[in-house]
């Protein structure tokens, strides 16, 4: 589907730019329109106008309707709190808010400034909640509370490419792709695949989202990230003590690369080049790659354990803050815009795959299966207030016990574990 390009607007005053589907203005905070029943704002961050289809079904509803739709640029997920200041004034610029990642929507839930999705008609009928796939109302939901729609929904899992195991002599006697049973069986294909290219068999997300792939790899070997009481969240188990020395051995050995400390986009960029065999973090870069390496090569590689057990999954969320005046049409546009086929091109050229079972079966393409099934059994992050510090430290304390500042992983996870301990979990 060809996406409409977002006009960028010159605005007095604000400093800001705003990304409208029809033009307009913001006031840059994502304002404008909040009690004007003929315009609806919605703040999103640059990358969610093409990537999650929004300028489309913006024009859509328009069209439909008659009504202007702004879609508002903020800058990152910071921002946020500057929203939440004006939302407990009473006063919202903002009808709509879609989040990167709906745990970071946690913040509004503690101070109630955001609507429950269950007080309202819309999670009825074709929107009822079986009619979305796997957990994704679960990503978005805490302590019954529905604080948030997803939109966009992923999984980490690896991201391969085929061309490399066939060059190398790895694939099964079939043809098909090798399937690790556990992660010394991983190590050794991407040991194999760096000795035949002489560069890293693997690349695995330890920058800015290392938190999420120790979800990802945990819940795959386990089928649990919490303790015993089932609510605190533990790294500190025996399949992590047999992963990280595998981890930190790869990367001695030049097996496994660490360009994503300094750069997070440095593993999509090379796989979707053409240049990385295989890729550990969002699933999403399978269907954004395959246009480039062709789609008999983009293929979904099961992480030791995922296919039981699922692995770390997660989408954008879209909030809607109780001061809005706009509340009514702006559940009009996420039934009538957001759940619709509009969908399904998103989910095509960037991976970010549809939330409703029916849309998803619509899509044609290899890894959808595979894709699918994975979504069914992940489960999202924990729902703490201190998530963000806490993926902050995960990153910092993994990447000194990468590169030999922590040589131990038993002091490593039993710190990391310590820090989770007296962290703010929001159990009280």
């Amino acid at each position: 589907m060809k996406t409409k390009m977002l006009q960028t607007v010159a605005l007095m005053g604000a400093g800001a730019l705003a990304l409208s589907a029809c033009g307009g203005s913001s006031d840059g905070g994502g304002g404008g329109g909040g009690g004007d029943s003929d315009t609806l704002t919605i703040a999103i961050q640059s990358w969610m106008g093409d990537k999650l289809g929004l300028n489309a079904m913006a024009k859509k509803f328009e069209e439909d309707h008659g009504v202007t739709v702004k879609l508002v640029e903020y800058a990152d997920n910071d921002a946020l709190s500057n929203f939440a200041l004006r939302w407990k004034t009473g006063s919202a610029d903002q009808d709509m808010v879609v989040v990167d990642g709906a745990s970071t929507a946690v913040q509004f839930l503690e101070q109630g400034l955001i609507i429950d999705f269950n007080e309202t008609d819309l999670l009825s009928g074709d929107l009822a909640p079986d009619k979305f796939v796997g957990e994704a109302l679960n990503y978005n939901q805490k302590d019954g509370v529905q604080f948030s729609i997803p939109i966009g929904l992923e999984t980490y899992n690896i991201s391969a490419n085929k061309t490399f195991f066939e060059e190398a002599d790895l694939l099964e006697s079939d043809g098909s792709m090798p399937v690790p049973a556990d992660w010394n069986e991983l190590y050794d294909l991407a040991a194999a695949l760096h000795e035949h290219t002489g560069k890293p068999g693997m690349t695995i997300q330890w920058g800015p989202n290392a938190g999420p792939t120790m979800f990802s790899v945990e819940q795959a070997l386990r089928g649990d990230l919490y303790k015993e009481d089932g609510v605190t969240l533990t790294f500190d188990t025996p399949e992590m003590r047999e992963v990280l020395p595998i981890w930190k051995k790869g990367v001695d050995e030049g097996v496994f690369s660490i360009d994503t400390f300094t750069n997070k986009d440095a593993g999509r960029s090379n796989y979707n080049a053409g240049g990385l065999p295989m890729l550990l973090e969002t699933a999403a870069h399978v269907p954004e790659a395959a246009p480039d390496i062709g789609e008999e090569n983009a293929v979904l590689m099961p992480m030791p354990g995922s296919l039981e057990n699922g692995s770390f999954g997660f989408s954008a969320g879209i909030v809607i803050p109780k001061a809005t005046e706009n509340q009514d049409l702006a559940l009009q546009f996420i039934a009538e815009a957001v759940m619709t086929d509009l969908q399904i091109d998103p989910a095509m050229e960037w991976g970010k795959l549809p939330v409703l079972t029916e849309q998803f079966d619509k899509i044609d393409a290899d890894w959808t299966t595979d894709m699918y099934e994975t979504l069914k059994l992940s489960v999202p992050a924990p729902m703490y207030p201190d998530l963000p510090r806490i993926q902050e430290q995960i990153k910092e304390r993994l990447q000194q016990y990468l590169t030999g500042n922590t040589e131990d992983p038993t002091e490593f996870l039993e710190g990391l574990q310590d820090m989770v301990d007296n962290a703010n979990l929001g159990l009280d």
